[in-house]
């Protein structure tokens, strides 16, 4: 199976312990598992940092894209700056050669738990979908769907891209023109819901972005 991993270390030792956590919780469990980190550190990261990451693991850098300047500079909140970053990231990676019968994306946040099940998954799958908070026409959508860990098949690579996709394109939208959005809310918007499978229990626990709670799905 392969895991792709978000991750923006930022030269930060507690996030980089958190990063080095999600890989050793995958191995443990699954150690011929393929990791891909999409590493989006604002200014890189420095040699240390990176010889703290195992070669095993394969490090796609995009510190330097263009794109991923562009969302920095956009002087946006961090939760903007999350999803617009993870969307495109997480789709540059779906370009590559992807052999897996299996895809599981997986936040650098997070860890798995005794309760991830690969057998459980199949199609899009995803924890069951959540109300959002925010009114329709603050956010677009009326649910969220969690992206601390989904997975899809090879087959639905196209699907996903697809939804990344719009995703990004009506995140800018809805904040440039005062409304909030983010990747949960994107996935429950945009992918088909044929493609959907929900299940109660992902397998997975962590701290919740720039927070100190924890949460364990």
């Amino acid at each position: 199976m392969i895991f792709l991993i978000n991750s923006a270390i930022n030269n930060d030792p507690m996030r980089l312990a958190e990063t080095l956590d999600s890989l050793e919780s995958i191995w443990r469990r699954y150690p011929l598992s393929d990791i891909w980190i999409a590493e989006s550190s604002r200014h890189g990261l420095s040699s240390a940092f990176v010889g703290h990451i195992p070669v095993r693991a394969k490090l796609f850098t995009f510190w330097d894209d263009p794109y991923v300047k562009r969302v920095y500079s956009a002087r946006q909140e961090l939760g903007f700056v999350k999803s617009a970053i993870e969307a495109y990231t997480t789709r540059e990676l779906l370009r590559q050669p992807i052999t897996h019968d299996r895809i599981f994306k997986l936040s650098g946040w997070y860890e798995l738990t005794d309760n991830f099940r690969p057998d459980n998954h199949k199609l899009a799958t995803f924890k069951r979908a959540l109300p959002t908070g925010f009114s329709t026409e603050q956010c677009g959508t009326t649910g969220m769907l969690m992206t601390r860990l989904y997975s899809f098949s090879r087959e639905l690579i196209p699907v996903i891209r697809d939804a990344l996709s719009e995703i990004q394109e009506y995140h800018w939208h809805k904040w440039e023109s005062g409304g909030v959005f983010d990747l949960e809310h994107g996935f429950y918007k945009f992918l088909p819901r044929q493609h959907l499978h929900e299940v109660d229990m992902i397998g997975v626990r962590g701290r919740i972005g720039h927070l100190s709670h924890y949460v364990e799905d």
